[in-house]
C-alpha cells in the first residue's frame, strides 16, 4: 500500500487476482474514507471524506469512451500516456454505474 499527501491510500490487487473495471485490468485500487481504520490520512490535506477508484492498464480515451457508455459520473484522468489511467468515481450513483468488477479484491492492512 502507498499513501499519497492527499490521503488517497493505493492498494496493489491481489498476484492472479485478474481484476478489471470496466473491461480494463487493474493496476491498483484507490481509495480514502476519512475515520475509517482501513485508510491512512496522508501529511496534506485529504482529497475529500470519501474518495475511490481504479488504475486501469488502458488509454485514457478508451477509458473515458467506456466510462460515459456505462452512464457512469466517474472522473477519467490520464496517468501515463497511451497506457495507465486512473478513474475515480462519485459516491452519489456508483453502484449502479461503476460498470462490473470481475474479480473481488482483497482487503491489505
Amino acid at each position: 500500500m502507498r499513501v499519497e499527501a492527499n490521503s488517497v491510500n493505493a492498494f496493489r490487487p491481489t498476484k492472479g487476482s485478474e481484476l478489471t473495471a470496466y473491461g480494463f485490468r487493474v493496476y491498483a485500487v484507490l481509495g480514502y474514507e476519512q475515520g475509517d481504520d482501513m485508510f491512512k490520512r496522508g501529511s496534506g490535506q485529504p482529497i475529500n471524506d470519501s474518495a475511490y477508484g481504479v488504475v486501469v492498464l488502458a488509454a485514457s480515451e478508451t477509458v473515458e469512451a467506456k466510462v460515459k457508455e456505462s452512464g457512469s459520473t466517474a472522473v477519467v484522468k490520464q496517468v501515463v500516456p497511451m497506457m495507465m489511467t486512473a478513474v475515480f468515481c462519485d459516491g452519489s450513483g456508483v453502484r449502479a454505474t461503476a460498470g462490473p468488477v470481475t474479480t473481488e479484491a482483497s482487503r491489505n492492512r
